[in-house]
C-alpha cells in the first residue's frame, strides 16, 4: 500500500473519531427537549463528561503500555468501535442525565484509544517525515473540533439522531479502515513496566517537550471554547452583523491548515524552530485581544482567523518532539500520557477563565492565555 493512501486512511480514522467527541454539540437543546432536561448547563456537563473520560482513560491506556504492547492498529479499531457504540446509547429512550451523563464519559474513555494510538501509527508509517503527517493528522481534530459551529452558522432543522447515528456509523467505519494498516508488536513489551512513566518524565528532552505542550494546550481548548463570546462582545460594541458562528468555524478550522503547513515547513527549517515561532505569534495574539476590540470588522476577522492558525500550528510539532524523546519502542505510551496531562491542564484553564469573567471584561480575560505559550517558549531547548 503506498504511503499517500495510508495518510489518507489514517486522517479518515482519525476524523471519524473525532465526530464521536463533537456529534451531541451541534443538537444539544434537541437531545434536552427529548429527554426532558434542562439544558443551561449541558454543554459544560456533556463536555467535561467527555473529556474526564478520555483523560482517565488515557491515563490507563499509559499505564497499562496498552499501545506499544499490542498492535496500535487493532488497539484504535477496537477503541473507536467502542466509542462509536456508547455514542449510540444516548438515544435509547427515556434516559436520565446520569446515563447521558455516562454514555458521554465511556465515549471519551475510549477515544483515548484514537487521538494518542493514531499519531503512534502516524509516526510508525511515517519515520523520516513524522511532523508532517502528525500535522496533516491534527489537521483533521481541528475539522472536527470546528463542525458543530459550521453547522450551528447555517441554523439547519437537523434530527438529532440523525446526526448521532451518522457520527457512530462514521465511527464504525474509521474502525475497519484501520483493521488493514498492519503494525508490529514488539515481543519484548508482553510485561508491563511499573517504572516506565518515571523513566519516561527523567528524560530531560521528553520533559522539556512535554511541558511545551502543556502550556500549549492551557491556551489552546479555552481559545476555542470562548472565542464565540469575544466574537458576541466585538458584534456588540461595534454594532456589527457578523455572524458569531460562522466567524468560529472559520477560526478554528484555519487551524487544520495552520497544522498541516506548520508540519511541512518543520521539514525544511527544524521542528524547534518552527514549534517556536508559532508559540510567539501565539503568545502576542493573546496580549492583543483587548484591543482588537477596537479594530475595523475586516481586521478583526483577519486577526481571529490569523489566531486561529497559529494557535494549534504548534501542536502536531510538540507532538513530533514527544515521539522524537521517548523511550524506544514506548512512543504510544508517552504520546498518550502527555496528551492525557495536556487534557487535565484544559479543565483547569477552562474553570479559572470562566472563573476570571466574573472580574473582568471577556478581552482582556484572553491575556490569561499567554501564560501558556510563554511557558512553552521557556520550558523547550534553546539550540
Amino acid at each position: 500500500m503506498n504511503k499517500p493512501l495510508i495518510l489518507c486512511l489514517i486522517v479518515l480514522s482519525q476524523f471519524f473519531g473525532t465526530s464521536l467527541w463533537f456529534s451531541s454539540n451541534a443538537v444539544l437543546f434537541s437531545i434536552a427537549e427529548y429527554h426532558h432536561l434542562e439544558n443551561s448547563d449541558l454543554l459544560a456537563n456533556l463536555t467535561i463528561a467527555t473529556q474526564v473520560g478520555f483523560i482517565l482513560g488515557s491515563l490507563l491506556f499509559a499505564f497499562f503500555s496498552i499501545a506499544d504492547r499490542y498492535k496500535a492498529n487493532w488497539v484504535f479499531s477496537g477503541s473507536i468501535l467502542l466509542a462509536a457504540l456508547f455514542n449510540t446509547c444516548i438515544t435509547l429512550p427515556e434516559l436520565t442525565f446520569n446515563w447521558i451523563f455516562a454514555f458521554r464519559f465511556l465515549t471519551g474513555f475510549f477515544l483515548a484509544g484514537v487521538y494518542p494510538v493514531g499519531m503512534k501509527i502516524a509516526a510508525y508509517f511515517f519515520p523520516k517525515k513524522v511532523s508532517n503527517a502528525l500535522g496533516v493528522l491534527v489537521g483533521a481534530l481541528v475539522l472536527g473540533t470546528a463542525f458543530p459551529h459550521f453547522v450551528a452558522s447555517f441554523q439547519i432543522d437537523l434530527s438529532w439522531k440523525a446526526v448521532i447515528f451518522t457520527s457512530s456509523i462514521l465511527g464504525i467505519l474509521g474502525s475497519f479502515l484501520m483493521i488493514g494498516l498492519s503494525t508490529p508488536t514488539n515481543s519484548n513489551l508482553t510485561r508491563l513496566d511499573m517504572t516506565l512513566l518515571p523513566k519516561l518524565f527523567k528524560k530531560q528532552d521528553f520533559r522539556a517537550a512535554s511541558w511545551g505542550y502543556f502550556g500549549h494546550m492551557w491556551e489552546l481548548y479555552t481559545f476555542w471554547t470562548f472565542v464565540p463570546l469575544l466574537i458576541s462582545k466585538f458584534a456588540q460594541q461595534q454594532n456589527s452583523t457578523v455572524n458569531t458562528s460562522f466567524l468560529s468555524f472559520i477560526t478554528i478550522s484555519a487551524g487544520a491548515l495552520g497544522c498541516v503547513f506548520a508540519g511541512k515547513l518543520a521539514l525544511n527549517l527544524g521542528t524547534l524552530k518552527v514549534t517556536r515561532w508559532a508559540l510567539f505569534a501565539s503568545f502576542f495574539c493573546c496580549l492583543l485581544a483587548p484591543i482588537s476590540l477596537y479594530f475595523p470588522t475586516e481586521l478583526f476577522c483577519v486577526f481571529l482567523v490569523f489566531w486561529g492558525l497559529v494557535v494549534v500550528a504548534d501542536s502536531p510539532l510538540l507532538s513530533t518532539l514527544i515521539n522524537q524523546n521517548s523511550i524506544p519502542n514506548y512512543n504510544g505510551t508517552a504520546l498518550t500520557i502527555s496528551t492525557s496531562i495536556g487534557f487535565m491542564i484544559t479543565i483547569v484553564s477552562i474553570a479559572l477563565f470562566n472563573y476570571a469573567m466574573q472580574y473582568f471584561t471577556i478581552p482582556f480575560v484572553f491575556v490569561l492565555l499567554a501564560l501558556g505559550p510563554l511557558i512553552s517558549i521557556w520550558a523547550l531547548p534553546k539550540k
